[in-house]
């Protein structure tokens, strides 16, 4: 059994735990007899994964899908256009989620979180992390309007997908395609206003 299983293993088991109730010390000590973990295995969990309980175990749930997902690019990834690439993205991290997690489980973990701040940071470190893959180098303003219209986005996605039993997430693609028309068409809506504005000064 290689790393990443174990680590897996390790990570949805205390995420069960945790969802019975138990706090995270618990869940650990849970986790070690179900998998027979060694007194190193345990310290280095606590040390890398719980050192800021469930806020540091879900950072550590986003970068393992981070890399995950850098590895699902396309060969005709760069011939996509941008909207087809954020849905491309969006899906495939759905996808991840649904792959090596229980979807439900990993929302009420996200719900658990006592901070708003922190869970807002971690949204917004996910649509930074998908407009990154698609290529995206903005550094003015547009870079936190993408972001956070981004955010909404993925977390209505993500919330839709919770209840799809659709084939092949057809339900949610169709769904993520409705997201991206209305930004699409706001952010029409905005570049016209904008050179209406501007066009008109006197």
């Amino acid at each position: 059994m290689n790393n990443k299983t174990n680590s897996l293993k390790i990570i949805n088991s205390i995420i069960k735990f945790l969802n019975q109730g138990l706090d995270t010390k618990k869940s650990l000590e849970m986790t070690a007899k179900e998998l027979k973990l060694s007194q190193k295995k345990i310290e280095e969990v606590n040390k890398n994964v719980l050192y800021d309980g469930i806020n540091s175990l879900i950072i550590c749930i986003n970068l393992f899908i981070n890399q995950e997902m850098k590895t699902l690019k396309s060969k005709d990834f760069k011939k996509l256009r941008v909207n087809e690439k954020i849905r491309f993205l969006i899906l495939s991290r759905l996808k991840i989620i649904d792959k090596f997690f229980d979807r439900k489980l990993i929302f009420k973990l996200v719900v658990k979180q006592k901070s708003f701040s922190k869970a807002g940071v971690m949204l917004f470190n996910v649509s930074d992390e998908i407009w990154h893959l698609s290529g995206d180098t903005s550094t003015d303003f547009n870079y936190y309007t993408k972001r956070i219209i981004l955010m909404n986005v993925y977390s209505a996605s993500f919330f839709y997908f919770l209840r799809d039993n659709s084939t092949e997430y057809s339900k949610t693609k169709d769904f993520i395609d409705k997201q991206i028309s209305y930004v699409l068409k706001f952010g029409k809506l905005k570049s016209n206003l904008f050179n209406f504005i501007y066009s008109n000064k006197t």
